[in-house]
């Protein structure tokens, strides 16, 4: 990984594969996203239509879930992460704050189905 990175490239690249794991403790923000998003899907959606959006809304309308009723099933479980925090609250809404550097939100169902929500 070094000889394609080189020494800078292959720090961003750990911190980037690091911030991808659900709990992890790596703080996100925007270029650390932007590191990951061409290995992970995405989609666009316009800030006014994420704030105050509910997660389990956000989950469907981004196409993570085909279903509210399967995003609140695994919420139940305890699966459902917002940039990298467990998702407890059936009631979670977007908050401002949720959106990392004001661009991205990183979804994750599971440890392996993540959508990467750019703010339009």
């Amino acid at each position: 990984m070094q000889i394609v990175h080189g020494e800078d490239g292959l720090a961003e690249a750990l911190k980037a594969t690091e911030a991808l794991r659900p709990g992890a403790e790596t703080k996100l923000d925007w270029k650390t996203v932007e590191g990951i998003a061409e290995d992970v899907p995405s989609c666009s959606l316009a800030y006014d239509e994420v704030l105050n959006l509910s997660l389990v809304d956000l989950l469907v309308s981004s196409g993570l879930f085909k279903s509210k009723s399967a995003a609140r099933r695994l919420l139940k479980q305890g699966g459902l992460y917002l940039n990298n925090s467990r998702v407890d609250s059936e009631s979670k809404r977007i908050e401002a704050a949720d959106i990392v550097d004001g661009k991205v939100l990183l979804l994750s169902a599971g440890k392996k189905n993540k959508m990467l929500v750019r703010i339009a």
